[in-house]
């Protein structure tokens, strides 16, 4: 199976023939298909409300967070937020060149 490739599954559903004339009107007058009208359904009602219920828990989660300090120093906690990015090992206060010209050197 290709790695993008999404797993599906078939489902039968029985309708009443309300139920089936309603799919079948919205199908025509969007030019679908009869499945591809109910996995739209499917996705509005089950897919969409679970997916922002947990963008709203996430952003709650983030409003509990404390607040963080501002670094007193920019250039000092870009120059640490790199280093600790890249994995770099903390510049040696020995060097002749100095942690500032390290930062900006490419990798």
């Amino acid at each position: 199976m290709d790695e993008g490739a999404v797993k599906t599954r078939k489902v039968q559903v029985t309708l009443d023939e309300a139920q089936y004339a309603s799919l079948q009107r919205v199908a025509v007058r969007n030019g679908r298909r009869l499945a591809a009208v109910v996995r739209d359904a499917i996705e509005q009602y089950c897919v969409e409300p679970e997916t922002r219920r947990r963008q709203l828990e996430a952003i709650d989660d983030l409003y509990a967070l404390e607040p963080a300090p501002a670094p007193a120093d920019w250039t000092q906690w870009k120059r640490e937020y790199s280093r600790l990015k890249t994995g770099e090992r903390a510049s040696d206060p020995d060097d002749s060149r100095g942690a500032a010209e390290n930062a900006d050197e490419p990798r």
